[in-house]
């Protein structure tokens, strides 16, 4: 089984080993019962060894010539990554990204649970987005103290994102996941991370233009 290390794992490593499991467990591939080193690095283009690597820095060793066991790996790259836990989230944003964002069945996979819909438009607030009832933003601090939330979803406009930011790290808030169009600054103990729609967009539109 594998085991967290006490060094923390660099996000290019976090990064493949979410490559490895999303692989691994695809619904629609044939389950395997054991896997190779080398058949995961053609199905990802990716080194053997650093498939090895990567697998023994969670602790997972292979079988001699059988290769790795897959309910194991899935286990273990499961237990590193923290998908066993379930973490609630609150969303802040309820309009096309956001109701997208709620429309997605994949989350619960991966532990993550948005259980709270926040908006500051009259319109919205009152109304439901996939079962949850919008709320005022005036109940956002509150609510995430009350709840101990830990992560938030930003998915508002760019000239608030600072301000809203600056509101959930104040409630207590440790991981935003930020799909505005701008970056936001936090304190060291929290975690942003960055989905920055526009700027895909923009390398696909060079590519096929060049």
């Amino acid at each position: 089984m594998a085991r967290k290390d006490s060094k923390r794992l660099r996000r290019v490593v976090l990064e493949r080993l979410m490559r490895y499991y999303r692989w691994l467990s695809e619904p629609k591939r044939k389950p395997l019962k054991t896997v190779t080193s080398a058949q995961i690095a053609e199905a990802l283009d990716i080194d053997p060894t650093q498939v090895r690597k990567d697998f023994g820095a969670i602790g997972i060793l292979g079988m001699g010539r059988v290769g790795f066991d897959v309910s194991e790996v899935c286990r273990g790259i499961r237990y590193v990554l923290g998908f066993y836990q379930r973490y609630e989230a609150v969303l802040i944003g309820a309009g096309h990204l956001g109701s997208a964002l709620m429309a997605y069945d994949g989350f619960e996979n991966y532990g993550l649970d948005i259980v709270a819909v926040f908006d500051n438009d009259a319109k919205k607030i009152g109304s439901t987005v996939r079962g949850h009832k919008v709320k005022s933003m005036r109940s956002l601090k509150p609510f995430i103290r009350k709840h101990k939330i830990r992560l938030a979803i930003l998915t508002t406009p760019a000239a608030v994102s600072q301000q809203l930011t600056d509101r959930l790290v104040s409630s207590g808030v440790k991981a935003i996941w930020n799909f505005t169009p701008t970056r936001v600054t936090v304190p060291p103990e929290v975690l942003v991370r960055n989905e920055h729609i526009s700027l895909g967009l923009s390398q696909i539109a060079y590519h096929l233009t060049h």
